[in-house]
């Protein structure tokens, strides 16, 4: 085995066919390498020149002299292969050495259990002997964190499992509210768009109400119109929107029909008055008729007060040869009622069905199964398409300069 820097061609071709994240990708080295000029792609070849792992690296000004390294949720290897981990770790020690490294953060993308919604242990991945291989060579494990953390990628993640499912077991497999808000989306003609990235002032847009509903500031604007530049064709925005001119049309549309059975049922009832179907039908068929010309009006003053479009949901979704991302998103919450966000998901679904992808990865969530967690609406909203939760490794630290780590450290905890 040989540790090396590795050529963007032989990354591209051994991420494609070994399942990586997102990060661990050629898009995001080529334009991070002519924008920041600070990444690094490394790796490990066998006896025959063939590469066995791979990790896509960048680095950071730290404590003003040194740098600080992250591996993305890489390498991307075979965790099984102790002694490949072992040889990866160390040589990535050596490496790191000669380029002025303060510490580097690990946090591998394998799965420490899988949970089912409610929190509990479906399957369990023995790393063991990952983790003490690891520990060995000094990268210190950070523990099993539960919620969110700036400083750190989160552990646990919501994800839909796609492999040899079609649409309609897709659809079975989600609870019955989840389908029957899709199914409404349909009715009234909710609609899902790709938005250009000049655009995308109307998707921050929405993301910042979710700031306001949640009480929390991600991301500023640049940070998305960067995404989308990084990840090129594999990045969108997608909005959902309805335009209330024709779902004004599909209400005036139902009225004249339901007008028309009320004439038939009226007239039958006519020839028959005490028919207990026909009466049953009357009412059920009044109560329609009454509760769609509230729908009428409701939408003709809505039209009237903000117009015929409204811009419901808007996501940021990547995609690459394994999976799909739901990552950053908002919605308005005054337009609820149109189910902007379950549309949203479906179609995303069906978008990575067409792909051939076998994850669907609603992304991250606390870990925190109680009621009361923080984001417990979240969690539900995830468990309604029939998610599971996926639980990883977690992060691992590696001090290369250990005394000036520990300075650096203590500054951190001062401020």
């Amino acid at each position: 085995m040989k540790f090396m820097t590795i050529t963007a061609e032989e990354f591209d071709q051994f991420t494609k066919t070994h399942f990586s994240h997102y990060t661990q990708s050629r898009m995001h080295y080529l334009t991070r390498s002519e924008m920041k000029h600070d990444v690094h792609l490394v790796g490990v070849k066998d006896d025959q020149n063939e590469v066995i792992a791979a990790c896509l690296l960048t680095e950071a000004p730290a404590l003003r002299f040194f740098k600080y390294f992250y591996t993305h949720r890489g390498p991307v290897m075979d965790y099984s292969n102790i002694e490949l981990v072992h040889y990866f770790f160390k040589s990535l020690t050596n490496f790191l050495k000669q380029r002025n490294c303060l510490y580097v953060l690990v946090d591998p993308y394998i799965l420490e259990n899988l949970h089912n919604a409610d929190g509990e242990i479906l399957k369990s991945y023995d790393n063991r002997a990952v983790i003490k291989t690891l520990e060995d060579l000094g990268y210190k494990h950070q523990g099993w964190s539960v919620g969110y953390d700036m400083m750190s990628q989160i552990r646990w993640l919501s994800v839909l499992d796609l492999k040899d499912k079609n649409e309609d077991q897709l659809m079975k497999e989600m609870d019955y509210q989840t389908r029957r808000n899709i199914k409404k989306t349909y009715e009234m003609g909710v609609k899902v768009k790709t938005l250009p990235i000049e655009d995308t002032h109307t998707f921050f847009e929405l993301f910042q109400m979710a700031e306001e509903k949640h009480g929390f500031s991600f991301r500023d604007e640049p940070y998305f119109i960067e995404m989308q530049k990084i990840y090129q064709d594999h990045a969108m925005l997608k909005l959902a929107y309805i335009d209330l001119n024709d779902y004004l049309a599909t209400l005036k549309a139902d009225r004249d029909k339901l007008k028309q059975q009320l004439s038939d049922i009226e007239t039958a009832l006519q020839e028959s008055p005490n028919s207990k179907k026909n009466k049953n039908k009357h009412t059920q068929v009044t109560q329609q008729v009454a509760s769609n010309q509230r729908k009428i009006k409701e939408t003709e003053t809505q039209m009237d007060k903000e117009g015929h479009i409204l811009n419901l949901a808007a996501a940021l979704y990547i995609y690459n040869d394994h999976e799909m991302y739901y990552l950053s998103s908002g919605s308005n919450p005054k337009y609820n009622a149109y189910m902007g966000a379950y549309r949203l998901q479906w179609e995303m679904i069906k978008f990575a069905k067409e792909h051939n992808l076998d994850r669907y990865n609603f992304y991250g969530v606390t870990g925190d199964f109680s009621e009361d967690a923080e984001d417990a609406g979240v969690q539900k909203f995830k468990e309604g398409f029939n998610a599971q939760v996926y639980e990883y490794i977690g992060d691992f630290i590696k001090p290369i300069k250990p005394v000036f780590y520990k300075l650096q450290q203590f500054i951190a905890h001062r401020k």
